[in-house]
């Protein structure tokens, strides 16, 4: 028996990375999981990755920015399982540049695939998520919480959800819908850009806290979010969860 045995679960951006390690741990939980994705070709690939271990999963292709596409994937999956349970808000895109070079535009597009996806994500998913109680969470980032050198427009939109989480957690309680933000640290395709980057010294300097490496997506990442996902949590909400290896406390 699994935490999240027939539950379902919608993930954004999980056609790679965190957003692909977290449908595999939420999966080997017990739950079928929608892999929604803005490339068909990924969200393809991981859920016929997880079909053929055995797993219940289904692709669909969906940029959170556009609430019509968004609508459709919410549709797609409740018509497909009968339900919906679990909302994972991971997509966002990522683009790494000075501040003094920032544009308002760079700004625009980090707010819209972060805080416009979740919003229109969380909206969508709501009339489902009220019918039984359900689960949000949501992807923060330490570049948020503590600041990152060329991360500004980034860091920015990810501290906006957890302030939409923390006011949807305080309205949505009543329905048992509980709302949680974590904040990884893991190995992405973003994370091996900036590690491209980065001298042995400034690889160090990353890595300085305990645990001394990156997180695993999902043995170190995913598992976290099947607890925020799983009656575990039913009495936590609009909370922070730190998934970093005490980078965060030990910085």
């Amino acid at each position: 028996m699994g935490l999240l045995d027939n539950k379902v679960a919608l993930i954004t951006g999980a056609g790679q990375g965190l957003g692909e390690g977290t449908a595999h741990a939420l999966a080997a939980d017990g739950a079928a999981v929608v892999i929604a994705d803005i490339s068909p070709a990924d969200a393809r690939k991981v859920a016929d990755d997880l079909t053929a271990a055995g797993r219940s999963a289904l692709a669909v292709t969906c940029d959170v920015r556009d609430r019509t596409a968004v609508d459709a994937a919410v549709a797609t999956t409740v018509s497909e399982f009968g339900r919906l349970d679990i909302l994972v808000n991971n997509a966002m895109t990522l683009r790494f540049v000075p501040f003094e070079d920032a544009t308002s535009d760079d700004l625009l597009d980090a707010y819209r695939s972060s805080v416009l996806g979740t919003f229109n994500c969380m909206q969508a998913c709501f009339p489902h998520l009220r019918e039984r109680g359900g689960k949000v969470v949501n992807f923060g980032s330490n570049a948020g919480t503590e600041g990152g050198a060329t991360m500004a427009t980034y860091a920015a939109a990810k501290e906006a959800v957890r302030g939409l989480t923390k006011a949807v957690a305080t309205e949505w309680g009543r329905y048992g819908i509980t709302v949680n933000v974590i904040v990884p640290t893991g190995s992405s395709p973003a994370w091996e850009r900036v590690k491209a980057g980065l001298t042995d010294e400034q690889l160090d300097k990353m890595l300085e806290r305990p645990i001394k490496r990156m997180g695993h997506p999902v043995d170190d990442i995913g598992r976290i979010v099947v607890f925020l996902s799983s009656p575990y949590s039913d009495y936590m909400t609009g909370r922070t969860l730190f998934a970093d290896g005490g980078r965060s406390k030990f910085r």
